[in-house]
């Protein structure tokens, strides 16, 4: 599993810290995934939508969570592993 952020790395390094994520957080300053993926409509997005894709090991998308609620995410991706 993978996150990202238009976040610095040392901000990521810290949030991922404080918040004991058991998985990596990418840092995507220049917003190239985040566009590519949906989550910011440009390169010019202050901030990212937040949006989650469960991708295969073929590299494919099989699932997407076009609107994530932190609150509920653990149990509804867990419903579609």
């Amino acid at each position: 599993m993978l996150g990202a952020s238009f976040d610095a790395v040392e901000a990521n390094r810290k949030f991922a810290e404080k918040y004991s994520f058991a998985f990596s957080l990418l840092s995507d300053t220049e917003r190239t995934l985040g566009v590519a993926y949906g989550a910011a409509e440009d390169a010019n997005a202050g901030a990212a939508k937040r949006i989650a894709y469960v991708i295969g090991p073929d590299g494919k998308i099989r699932h997407v969570f076009p609107k994530v609620t932190p609150k509920t995410f653990a149990d509804d991706i867990l419903g579609v592993l």
